[in-house]
C-alpha cells in the first residue's frame, strides 16, 4: 500500500526537477524585480551521526517504499565531488537543489519527511539519535538541521556540522542550517547566550544603521555571512543542498532579527542576505526558507514579513502558540503560494490524523527541549504510512 501510494509523489517529483532545472538561475540566483542586485549595493529604500552508529542505515527498503517499479537514485558520495573542478561542483550544487526541491514539492499532499533540530552543535546527532530511540522501530529521521548558534561552543562547531552534513546528505537526509546570530552590535563576537538574542537589542532607530550598504550595523553583518559563506562553500563542492533557515520566526519580535514589519524591516535584511550569499558568493546550492510563526496576526504577517516571492524556496511556520489551526494552514498556503511548506519548529509534532487533515507539510521538524510531550507522537508517527524515514527516502 504505502509503495503505490508514493508513485506518484515520485512520478510528480520527477516532473518537477525538470521545471526547478529550468528554473534555477532566475527563481534563486537574482532578487525579484525592483530588487538590488548586489547586496552590497542594498539599501532600506533600494531593496523592494548519527556518528555514534557503526554503519549508516542502508537504503534497500527506500527504493522499493518510494515507487516500486522506479530505480531511486543512490545517496550521494560526498567525497566524489568534493575534488571536482569548482565549474562542476557548481553544475552539480544546482542540480542537487533541484531534486531537494522536486522531492519536497513531490512529498506535498501526500507524505512528510520528520525530523528534529539538533540544538547541540557540539554533538550534531544527539537530538536525531533520540528521536530514533524514541521511535523504536529503528528507522532514523530523514530530515536533520544543525546550528551556526552563538557561544564558542557553537562558532567551535561549525566544520564539525559541515562534515556531519556532509555524511547527512550521503544518507539521503534532507538537511538543514539555522542560525541563531549574535545581534550585530557585538560586532565580531559571537559568543552571546540565548537572552541575548532579545528583540530590544536592535531598536526601530538602529534598524536603518543594519539595512543600508555603508553602515556600521551592516558592515557586520555581512562580515558575519563572509564567515558563513565559507561553510557554506564547502557544502556546495561537496554537491550538498542544505535548507538555509536565516531569520526564523521573522514576525515574532522575541528576537533582534525580527518583529520589523513593512519592506524596509525585516524583509530587507532578508533580501540583503539572500543577494549577498547567491550573487556576490555565488552560493547557487542553498534552499531559502522564510520561517514565521504562529502568532495570532499571521495572516497578516504573511504580507507584511514577506520578502518577495523570488527570494525564498520553501514556507515554514514554528508551532507554540496557537498550533495546527485551519487559520495557520490557510495561511501558510497563501504564503507558499504552491512552494513547499513546513512545520520548522514545534513543541508537539502533529499526529497521524492532523497530517492526514493537513497533508501540505512536507516536513516536519520538533524542538528538542520538549521530546517529554511528545513520547506517544513520535511512534505513531514513525510507523504511519504517510511519513518517509531516512531508509525511505530515495537518496540524492
Amino acid at each position: 500500500m504505502a509503495c503505490r501510494s508514493l508513485t506518484g509523489s515520485v512520478l510528480a517529483a520527477a516532473l518537477l526537477l525538470v521545471a526547478y532545472s529550468s528554473a534555477c538561475t532566475q527563481s534563486n540566483g537574482a532578487p525579484a524585480s525592483g530588487g538590488a542586485s548586489d547586496a552590497g549595493e542594498t539599501s532600506a529604500s533600494d531593496a523592494g551521526n548519527r556518528g555514534s552508529e557503526a554503519s549508516a542505515p542502508h537504503h534497500d527498503g527506500g527504493a522499493a517504499a518510494l515507487d516500486a517499479g522506479t530505480d531511486a537514485p543512490s545517496p550521494v558520495d560526498g567525497s566524489s565531488t568534493t575534488d571536482a573542478a569548482s565549474a562542476d561542483a557548481g553544475s552539480a550544487a544546482a542540480t542537487a537543489k533541484a531534486k531537494v526541491l522536486a522531492t519536497l514539492a513531490g512529498f506535498s499532499g501526500a507524505h512528510t519527511a520528520i525530523g528534529v533540530e539538533d540544538k547541540d552543535s557540539s554533538n550534531p546527532t544527539a537530538d536525531s539519535d533520540t528521536m530514533t530511540s524514541m521511535a523504536g522501530t529503528g528507522q532514523h529521521p530523514s530530515f536533520w538541521s544543525a546550528d551556526w548558534g552563538f557561544g564558542t561552543g557553537a562558532v567551535n562547531s561549525r566544520e564539525s556540522i559541515v562534515q556531519e552534513g556532509k555524511k547527512q546528505w550521503a544518507q539521503g537526509a534532507i538537511v538543514q542550517y539555522i542560525y541563531h546570530a549574535c545581534p550585530p552590535s557585538w560586532g565580531a563576537d559571537e559568543s552571546c547566550g540565548w537572552g541575548d538574542v532579545d528583540g530590544s537589542s536592535i531598536s526601530n532607530t538602529d534598524w536603518p544603521d543594519l539595512v543600508t550598504s555603508g553602515g556600521a550595523l551592516y558592515k557586520v553583518w555581512i562580515a558575519r555571512l563572509d564567515v558563513l559563506a565559507g561553510f557554506f562553500q564547502e557544502l556546495k563542492s561537496a554537491g550538498v543542498a542544505p535548507l538555509f533557515r536565516v531569520m526564523h520566526e521573522m514576525n515574532d519580535g522575541w528576537v533582534w532579527w525580527a518583529g520589523h514589519a513593512g519592506q524596509s524591516g525585516s524583509a530587507a535584511l532578508y533580501r540583503i542576505t539572500h543577494d549577498y550569499l547567491v550573487n556576490v558568493k555565488g552560493l547557487d546550492n542553498i534552499i531559502w526558507v522564510w520561517n514565521l510563526k504562529d502568532i495570532g496576526s499571521l495572516a497578516q504577517d504573511v504580507t507584511d514579513f514577506n520578502p518577495g516571492s523570488s527570494y525564498y524556496d520553501v514556507a515554514a511556520l514554528d508551532m507554540y502558540i496557537q498550533g495546527y489551526t485551519g487559520g495557520n494552514y490557510a495561511a501558510m498556503q497563501q504564503a507558499a503560494a504552491g512552494k513547499p511548506m513546513g512545520i520548522a519548529e514545534c513543541e508537539v509534532l502533529p499526529d497521524p490524523g492532523t497530517l492526514a487533515a493537513q497533508p501540505l507539510w512536507s516536513y516536519v521538524a520538533m524542538w528538542p527541549d520538549y521530546f517529554n510531550l511528545d513520547t506517544s507522537v513520535i511512534p505513531a508517527l514513525f510507523t504511519d504510512p504517510r511519513v518517509v524515514t531516512l531508509e525511505k527516502m530515495p537518496g540524492w
